[in-house]
């Protein structure tokens, strides 16, 4: 049987071939890699692009009151898009799926299907957040 880690990667590899895709993987919201598939000279840039994800999204809903952010796609003229979704919002670690998406290619039907298929995967590995406590 195979570990979480090749789980992952077959999981993240199907996705890849069936959406065109370079790369994916899984990663901490502090960028560090917990699987990938693909072109691995990226997945470390990939990776740190995560961070951004929880800056951006706190000020969308401090500052524009969108409080459902579900994905984050950076656009780039002549190498497509970069897509990150955060697999559960509520659950520590905070873990974050990213996908190279070449231009012209679709991505949100891949990314919801390996979104539930990996969340159960990992499911056994997280723990939900604890509520912010309010300060009197």
């Amino acid at each position: 049987m195979l570990g979480v880690e090749a789980q992952l990667t077959t999981l993240l590899g199907g996705m890849n071939r069936g959406g065109g895709y370079p790369l994916s993987l899984v990663c901490t919201d502090q960028g560090l890699l917990v699987a990938a598939a693909g072109e691995h000279a990226r997945s470390d840039v990939a990776a740190g692009l995560t961070s951004l994800f929880d800056d951006i999204v706190n000020r969308a809903v401090r500052d524009l009151g969108l409080a459902g952010v579900d994905e984050l796609t950076l656009a780039a003229p002549d190498a497509g898009r970069v897509v990150i979704r955060p697999l559960a919002r509520d659950c520590v670690p905070r873990l974050f799926l990213v996908v190279f998406v070449p231009g012209g290619r679709t991505w949100r039907r891949h990314t919801n299907l390996i979104t539930r298929k990996l969340l159960a995967l990992l499911s056994p590995w997280l723990t939900r957040a604890a509520a912010p406590q309010d300060t009197p």
